[in-house]
């Protein structure tokens, strides 16, 4: 998809922000390097995922409410 598509989808729904696979795929055309980024739809999947890939990997969540971790608690407690 390209840079102009993903943001009218984008705009479509009504959100102000990219995803993060929206958002590597608009760095990536612009020429910019990113790490490869797979989208996994249940914990299979990025199970399987995880393991074709090797470990560690990091997980993120897509979702169009929230946009960082952070803002629903996640993230490791090193204390």
């Amino acid at each position: 998809m390209n840079a102009r598509s993903l943001i009218k989808e984008a705009r479509h729904a009504s959100r102000t922000l990219l995803n993060e696979i929206e958002s590597k795929a608009l760095l990536k055309e612009a020429g910019i390097p990113t790490v490869e980024t797979f989208f996994a739809g249940s914990k299979e999947e990025a199970a399987l995922i995880s393991k074709k890939l090797g470990f560690p990997v990091a997980l993120k969540i897509v979702s169009p409410e929230i946009t960082h971790k952070s803002d629903v608690g996640g993230g490791v407690d090193w204390g």
